[in-house]
């Protein structure tokens, strides 16, 4: 009798998993491994479907517990070292693909899983002399091939991550990750509308839930690009899915407003979302918010604890505290810095959840210009100091990212690309820079006989209204789209912006419509960056002239 009980609850559980329900399929698996705790296909299934549906620490457990059933089992190997990747544990995870190898060499699963181990240690080239290893010997494994067009890809070798998803598409036309990779690598390309075309043709029935996240995604960036909002931002919402990797969840004590919910009588809290640059840029739809006949009768924000003094000065009337982010059984979840009481909110929403209301067509970015204010005080502080600092005009340099994994890192110049710009002379270049950045400023003044100054007493990274401040203080802003350069242009720096050729930013225009006083210089094609610097050193030649 429990065994075949068992036996239903598994075969329902995979039912929901192949329909895409992880959620239905955990709970059953679940309810099968409480009848009986030796239930190893209980425990694999469990497993399977947290891992599917985004719940990485149930699927680290589940897999524990089968593995307490049946040590060194090389697929619950292989399955934990995934899980370890996905929770950002390269060193762990290498330990255990190079189990379950030992166990089954050639395994093509652990093979792929442990070249991706490495990339994320920092050690591409062996990962991918061991993939070109294993195809010399098994030239016909299409994962192989698509595996290895991703880590060449992500180290911005598009034409042989062209060639290698081309070869995985000959040898399984129908391959799922594969089409979905070549049609990344368009988007990373600038091509769009191949890109969104190739991802319209790849089926969501089948998917688990984080593969569909994925792919709507994606398919969100491609629609944006070409400057389809409407079908960007219902697309969009996939961000805040349970399946999408990386996601954080939000423990907010209201209920959730939507889009087409009212929002007259709300006592709205909106709640930042994602990383600072994109709590920055969002908040630009505030204003129109605020001015709407509809508005709410009370609104609030929570913002990261960095941002709450600007956020103050700037939107008076709205109540402005912090949100805080932590870790939750492998999962992180945003919730509220400061206690609530009861009705003190009546709905809340993420930031940007308001851009279909708000920013229906480009149209709607009309207007608007600086929202954030900075403080006067500081910035009248800043232009004293730069006065000191040399002759010409006082330019700001931003040239990287906190967040460079996978194609982001494509995105962003070397540093050595910016040659031409540091060699116009009469400008006195500033450093913006969060994080280390000792070697690109050696590289300058010991290379190109530049130097960049760096802001004694600042904090580039922690003290945001000093780095808001001193971006206004500056004649112009140079810089890639991080989240100081957001801030600077929020706060109406005069700004001059840095795109690669798939920034969804940029909605199909011509221009930035986030921050209209920014001026573009996009790169047309991947890795073409020479043209752009070129651009900005001319334009910045002549402004300093004029």
């Amino acid at each position: 009798m429990t065994a075949g009980r068992i036996g239903t609850l598994l075969a329902q559980a995979m039912s929901h998993l192949e329909a895409s329900r992880s959620d239905e399929a955990a709970s059953l698996a679940r309810s099968a491994v409480e009848i009986d705790r030796t239930s190893l296909a209980g425990w694999r299934l469990l497993a399977l479907a947290c891992e599917a549906g985004g719940d990485l620490a149930g699927a680290l457990s589940a897999c524990e517990a089968a593995l307490a059933l049946a040590p060194g089992d090389p697929d619950l190997v292989t399955r934990l070292g995934r899980i370890a990747l996905e929770l950002d544990l390269a060193g762990a995870a290498e330990g255990l693909l190079r189990q379950a190898l030992a166990a089954r060499p050639g395994d093509t699963s652990a093979t792929c899983l442990l070249a991706r181990a490495l990339a994320a240690q920092a050690r591409s080239d062996e990962a991918a002399d061991m993939l070109m290893a294993y195809l010399a010997d098994r030239p016909d494994d299409p994962v192989v091939w698509d595996a290895l067009g991703v880590l060449v890809a992500e180290r911005g070798d598009a034409a042989t991550a062209r060639t290698c998803f081309a070869e995985a598409l000959r040898l399984a036309p129908d391959f799922t990750p594969a089409r979905f990779n070549a049609a990344n690598l368009l988007i990373s390309e600038g091509d769009s509308a191949g890109a969104l075309q190739a991802l319209e043709q790849i089926p969501e029935a089948g998917l688990v839930a984080r593969e569909r996240a994925t792919l709507v995604f994606s398919r969100a960036c491609a629609r944006l690009r070409l400057g389809d909002l409407s079908g960007g931002w219902t697309d969009y919402a996939i961000r805040n899915d349970p399946g999408f990797p990386g996601t954080a969840a939000f423990d907010i004590p209201a209920p959730k407003w939507r889009p087409g919910d009212p929002l007259a009588g709300q006592k709205l809290l909106v709640v930042g979302e994602q990383g600072l640059g994109d709590e920055v840029m969002f908040a630009g739809l505030l204003p129109d918010l605020l001015s709407r006949k509809d508005r709410p009768v009370a609104l609030s924000l929570a913002v990261e604890p960095r941002l709450t003094g600007l956020f103050r000065r700037s939107f008076l009337g709205v109540t402005v505290s912090a949100h805080t982010t932590h870790t939750l059984a492998g999962r992180r979840v945003r919730g509220l810095a400061e206690p609530t009481h009861p009705g003190q909110y009546s709905a809340w929403t993420p930031m940007a959840d308001l851009l279909p209301l708000l920013r229906s067509d480009v149209s709607a970015f009309q207007g608007g210009g600086a929202f954030l204010v900075a403080d006067p005080d500081r910035v009248r502080d800043w232009r004293g100091r730069l006065a000191g600092m040399g002759p010409g005009p006082r330019v700001g340099l931003l040239w990287k990212s906190g967040l460079l994994s996978g194609l982001r890192g494509n995105a962003f110049a070397a540093f050595a690309a910016w040659a031409p710009v540091l060699r116009v002379p009469g400008v006195t270049f500033v450093n913006l820079q969060y994080d280390d950045c000792s070697e690109e400023i050696a590289f300058a003044r010991d290379r190109l006989g530049v130097e960049i100054r760096t802001p004694a007493g600042l904090d580039l990274k922690q003290d945001l209204e000093g780095v808001a401040a001193l971006s206004c203080a500056l004649d112009l802003v140079i810089g890639v789209s991080n989240a100081s350069f957001n801030l600077a242009a929020a706060c109406g720096a005069t700004a001059w912006l840095i795109t690669a050729p798939d920034a969804w930013t940029t909605l199909g225009s011509d221009h930035y419509p986030w921050y209209p006083q920014v001026r573009l210089f996009p790169s047309r094609r991947a890795g073409d960056w020479d043209k752009v610097f070129l651009s900005v050193a001319e334009a910045l030649a002549a402004s300093s002239a004029a």
